[in-house]
């Protein structure tokens, strides 16, 4: 049996004394319930399952171009009586070949029960098994999944992921749904916990008290917060958690957290709930703003914890999302091991009250292996020795719980009994919901955290010309200006704190009609004079801006995006951002030059509303911006009309011609919806 090493992620702390491959999360309902273990006649007898598509989530899948590559070991042991042909069962027929594609941290028992049925299993007539076991993270095999056409030799016979959630989230993408089953059969179970170091979760009560999602979340947010408990060397409390994109636990967190946020249960959310709901998409971005390190694989933060470092210095995680049977494995290596780099304190498991999830192992029957015969015939009978005591036993040993547990009952070759105090869980698995959130608020929920990463590389242009002085046509007591600064205060907010932002001043009293008043920098990096931060700096200059002169606003977005454009950002939301009294109207329009008068209805109307001199026109503005309009570096126009009266159409007409959209007089509430739409509207 030849083995070769495995990529990253690897199983949390390789081979053990006793095997650790790691749980899934989610069981899904969304399908019906899981077949029984050991009932396989069905599956046996059935012919290709019947497909329905599914429309595609955009954005669903990362796609992230990888090989699977073996990790596991071909198991063929060929019959040695009448000295037949190492190809052929014992009746002369060909061998079936099985591939199977399990996560890496079920690696280890997949394996060894593979090989362990292919030794009882090699000398009968057939179809006789030869069944090669593969390791790759869940993420990519469903991105290789996605890819591959239905028959290709690129995607397992057998799909192993940690999770029954990777079926739900492929169900959703239409390229992979036609090589999925509808169903799947649940071989083993483990529950999503918060995972916490013993003496800080002591510390917290545990284990009379159970850390929840709401707590985590409002903990992870409290400076000072063990100093204030008494314990100043632990530092602050620090949340992370591993990518949802890539990690079962860590989409169950975000599911976790915004359900507790939002006081609705996980089965009464709706695509909604992310597409719209702007508070269950503002907890999303404060979630993804308190992981202070976002690792793609949930073995970096239990690797963390074990060598009490982490990338760019500081403490380990106080608290994480994580599945059971990972906390179980972590602690047993830390007994077991001899090595002293792993000096890690033990961990333990904390049951949120306000979101219990158990994620279920399925075992998923690909459809081209279904059309086949004797790999479905293989297929099946493997998934029976799953059933049996030693499969499960194998299975347990992992730190798994097996679908009796998992169901209340009893199970001799069950985790239960095997459990000591240093193993730091319950006993007896707690109670799940009867139905869980269903395959698309999976969907939404993956997609809205990987939008909310996104950063912004953005130039913010503040309109100063003259009629910015005058009053609201609201508010006669505040002037246009001071609505303005307001609002580049508040959004200045929302925007992530690693964004790059640029300042620019536009107005007809400036040599070009526009300048910088601050370079492009992280809001998190150094002022660039004084103390503070860049995003400090912002905030002084925006209340510190006087006005003059006519409107130069055309030309100064011309000029922002052309810049954008040319110091293009890859990776990046490249954004011009106006804020304008957006009092604007041309539409009579006259010569380059000549320009209209801003106004509605004559509202406002004085000498410095006219349009600077050389001033392009509102339509040879739109066509100069729909010229250069580049699709593969995307630069869009985001338009904030600061005053009611604002000329939404012709602040539309120049953010469409982008891409864009335009906006006028949001709220301090309504500003992050605009951040929300241009995280969404930008893929």
């Amino acid at each position: 049996m030849s083995v070769q090493a495995a990529p990253e992620p690897r199983p949390l702390f390789g081979a053990q004394p006793t095997p650790e491959p790691r749980g899934v999360f989610g069981v899904r309902t969304a399908f019906g319930e899981p077949a029984p273990l050991g009932d396989q006649d069905a599956l046996r007898r059935q012919g290709p399952p019947s497909r329905r598509r599914r429309a595609a989530v955009n954005g669903l899948l990362i796609l992230v171009p990888t090989a699977l590559m073996i990790t596991g070991a071909t198991f063929a042991v060929a019959s040695i009586l009448g000295g037949s042909d190492p190809s052929t069962c014992a009746d002369g027929t060909p061998r079936t070949d099985l591939t199977i594609t399990t996560a890496p941290s079920l690696a280890v028992p997949v394996r060894a029960l593979a090989a362990a049925y292919e030794r009882a299993h090699g000398d009968q007539n057939g179809p006789c098994p030869t069944i090669r076991v593969q390791a790759a993270p869940s993420d990519r095999t469903l991105d290789a999944v996605a890819r591959a056409s239905p028959s290709a030799a690129s995607i397992p016979d057998v799909w192993i992921p940690e999770s029954s959630d990777w079926l739900a989230l492929g169900q959703e993408s239409a390229s992979a749904a036609p090589k999925l089953p509808l169903r799947a059969t649940t071989i083993a179970a483990s529950p999503v916990v918060i995972a916490m170091p013993r003496e800080m979760a002591q510390h917290l009560g545990w284990p009379e008290h159970h850390l929840t999602w709401a707590e985590l979340a409002a903990d992870a947010g409290v400076p000072g917060f063990w100093a204030t408990r008494g314990q100043p060397a632990w530092g602050d409390f620090r949340f992370d958690m591993a990518n949802p994109d890539s990690s079962a636990a860590g989409l169950r967190a975000v599911i976790g957290v915004v359900s507790a946020a939002r006081g609705i249960a996980p089965a009464d959310m709706s695509t909604g709930t992310f597409d719209q709901d702007r508070t269950a998409q503002a907890t999303t971005v404060r979630l993804e703003r308190l992981a202070t390190w976002l690792p793609t694989y949930d073995s970096l933060l239990f690797d963390a914890e074990r060598t009490t470092s982490v990338p760019g210095g500081g403490r380990p995680p106080s608290a994480f999302p994580a599945l059971e049977s990972d906390v179980i494995a972590y602690n047993r290596s830390l007994t077991a091991s001899t090595n002293q780099a792993s000096r890690g304190s033990t961990l333990v498991a904390q049951y949120p009250s306000d979101g219990t999830f158990t994620a279920s192992v399925p075992y998923i029957v690909l459809t081209h292996t279904s059309e086949t015969d004797a790999k479905r015939t293989v297929a099946a009978s493997f998934l029976d020795y799953l059933g049996t005591d030693t499969g499960r036993q194998a299975l347990s040993d992992a730190g798994l719980r097996t679908p009796a547990e998992l169901a209340g009952r009893d199970d001799p070759a069950g985790l239960a009994d095997k459990l000591t105090i240093t193993d730091g869980i319950r006993t007896t698995a707690p109670k799940v919901a009867g139905v869980d959130a269903s395959d698309s608020v999976l969907g939404t929920a993956r997609r809205f955290f990987r939008h909310a990463r996104q950063r912004g590389a953005a130039i913010a242009v503040l309109d100063t010309s003259a009629s910015m002085r005058l009053p609201l046509t609201d508010q006669p007591g505040r002037t246009r200006l001071q609505a303005a600064s307001d609002t580049a205060v508040a959004g200045l907010q929302v925007i992530g704190p690693t964004s790059d932002l640029e300042v620019w001043q536009s107005a007809g009293a400036l040599p070009e009609g526009h300048r910088v008043l601050s370079p492009m920098a992280s809001l998190a990096a150094p002022a660039s004079t004084g103390a503070g931060t860049h995003l400090d700096e912002l905030t002084s200059l925006a209340r510190s801006l006087r006005t003059g002169g006519a409107t130069t606003l055309y030309s100064t977005v011309l000029a922002a995006v052309h810049d954008r454009q040319r110091r293009f950002t890859p990776g990046r939301l490249n954004e011009v951002i106006v804020i304008t009294d957006g009092i604007l109207d041309d539409s009579t329009g006259g010569p380059t030059g000549s320009g209209g008068t801003v106004g509605s209805g004559g509202a406002g109307r004085d000498a410095s509303d006219i349009l600077a001199s050389g001033e392009p026109t509102l339509e040879q503005t739109v066509e100069r911006l729909r010229a250069g309009y580049d699709a593969a570096h995307p630069v869009r126009l985001v338009i904030i009309g600061c005053d009611p009266a604002a000329n939404a159409t012709t602040l539309q007409r120049l953010a469409a011609a982008t891409g864009g959209r335009a906006y006028v007089a949001p709220d301090a509430t309504a500003l992050f919806g605009i951040y929300a739409d241009t995280l969404t509207t930008a893929h």
